[in-house]
């Protein structure tokens, strides 16, 4: 990771683009499928606008193209591009059916030759022009917060980062790969060798996530509930942490919740937070 920073502040030499990679292949004959194919140049790298963010693998930079298009960078060592790839297939499956994830800007990965002859591949992704979670937060990095073009929300968020994410019939991730820095996000039935990972880990996931949001502080793999939220918000946690998986809340059962279907009063736009690439008004260009 030493080499990939010291590397991002230099001027890549070249790029390539690995036409058909992420998506088997396949080719799909529509206007938004062009534009995505037309987002990247094989031989002129995109002017890097500003530092987005940082993960286990890589770092995520602010880039534009000709077309004034600003897009999400994420920048991986060489060996992590089969986990890129498989993001790119992940965004586009979900975003087919639309759902709110992340949305790749382009269907392709791309591989890049660094200064001191570091290798590196990339995806490009649109970009959450008011952060993520964290930036209100403690954690909750990859849930991304984007414009809402509905007059009663405020915001719609969206999934991004599957580079741990399991597909169906994929292979089985090595012991330890998911949630590292946060293992108070991993189910106790996922971990180790013979961990099992099924929807319902993203269960407990979401059940440790809406505790940070109350500024509950977690610590390792406990299913322990503390009894200072209010009474909705304990038994809604209290679902979604059950030791035992086929104990655990359904994400059907959890959409009829009173937690979830409570009325909140809608806070003002202001308080959304914006990356400090984007706040200073210098950069201009269109979002995808």
């Amino acid at each position: 990771m030493k080499e990939l920073k010291q590397a991002f502040r230099n001027k890549p030499e070249k790029t390539t683009l690995a036409t058909g990679r992420g998506y088997g292949g396949k080719n799909v004959a529509s206007e938004e499928e062009d534009d995505r194919n037309r987002v990247l140049s094989d031989e002129t790298p995109l002017p890097k606008l500003g530092f987005l963010g940082q993960g286990n693998n890589g770092y995520v930079t602010l880039v534009r193209n000709g077309d004034g298009l600003l897009m999400a960078k994420k920048t991986s060592f060489l060996k992590y591009s089969e986990d890129l790839e498989k993001e790119v297939r992940i965004m586009d499956r979900f975003f087919s059916i639309n759902f709110n994830t992340v949305r790749a800007t382009s269907p392709a990965v791309s591989y890049e030759t660094m200064p001191f002859n570091v290798k590196v591949c990339c995806i490009h992704m649109e970009v959450a022009p008011h952060g993520s979670l964290k930036d209100m937060l403690t954690k909750a990095e990859n849930i991304l917060i984007f414009p809402s073009y509905a007059h009663e929300d405020l915001c719609e968020l969206k999934l991004g980062d599957f580079g741990s994410a399991k597909e169906p019939n994929g292979p089985d991730p090595v012991n330890g790969s998911l949630f590292e820095d946060n293992p108070e996000y991993l189910a106790p039935e996922a971990v180790g060798p013979r961990g099992v990972i099924s929807s319902a880990v993203d269960i407990w996931s979401f059940g440790t996530m809406v505790m940070e949001m109350m500024g509950v502080t977690i610590r390792g793999r406990s299913d322990y509930v503390p009894r200072t939220l209010s009474q909705m918000t304990w038994y809604f946690v209290r679902r979604c942490r059950e030791r035992n998986p086929e104990a655990r809340a359904t994400a059907e059962e959890l959409m009829s919740h009173s937690f979830v279907n409570q009325s909140l009063e809608v806070p003002p736009l202001e308080l959304l937070p914006v990356p400090s690439c984007l706040s200073n008004g210098v950069v201009q260009g269109r979002l995808f």
